[in-house]
């Protein structure tokens, strides 16, 4: 799966003036198009039933940006034909946005038409390393990677004190878990390579440890 996200753009109204298509200062986004691509991208979701339906498309959100910056009126602009929830969970993650730098005019504050399209398509045959970590993903592996550290550290203590039991007790408790992680973290995935690359330090200083060093 790969969502796929583009520029800004404005909308063709046949309404008055206000809010206005396009003015000198058209609005940004703090941070950049791929700060804002990254707030969407972590509450996007691509719902089941149009995902085992093998359902794509772009849907087209259209909101309003106040003069205040903040994003207003979202509404689905143009949907995906039978794909009603790619056109929610495009709506719901556009919803997440915070604050814009307000477009201007004459260097006043205007409201002005924007939108985002947002593209959904299932690549099967995608490379793992194209896939995207979530900020919630990173604090997961980090979180998993920083328990076996300390699991390692243990052992390796318990290792020195001559500790048997205690190296038994933690080593039966680490292949419990060692189970579950080998499932969370597919091979050749980004999952595991973000893993791996954390955890490296701590295997290093286990081997020069066990090395006497």
């Amino acid at each position: 799966m790969s969502l796929m996200l583009f520029s800004t753009f404005g909308f063709a109204q046949d309404t008055l003036q206000t809010p206005l298509e396009f003015v000198q200062e058209m609005p940004t986004y703090p941070g950049g198009q791929d700060a804002m691509f990254e707030v969407i991208f972590d509450h996007l979701v691509y719902p089941e039933y149009e995902k085992s339906m093998n359902i794509e498309g772009t849907v087209l959100i259209q909101f309003i940006i106040e003069k205040d910056g903040t994003p207003t009126n979202f509404k689905v602009f143009r949907g995906v034909t039978d794909g009603s929830g790619l056109d929610s969970a495009a709506l719901m993650a556009c919803k997440q946005l915070g604050k814009f730098n307000p477009g201007k005019q004459d260097d006043i504050p205007q409201r002005v038409y924007s939108g985002m399209p947002i593209k959904f398509s299932l690549a099967d045959d995608e490379e793992p390393t194209e896939e995207r970590l979530s900020k919630a993903d990173l604090k997961e592996i980090k979180k998993d990677a920083k328990y076996i550290c300390d699991m390692m550290s243990q052992i390796e203590e318990a290792r020195r004190a001559n500790d048997q039991l205690k190296i038994d007790s933690l080593t039966a408790e680490f292949d419990a878990v060692a189970a579950v992680l080998q499932k969370k973290y597919p091979k050749n995935s980004v999952r595991e390579d973000y893993l791996e690359d954390l955890v490296k330090p701590c295997l290093e200083e286990a081997r020069k440890a066990a090395m006497g060093q």
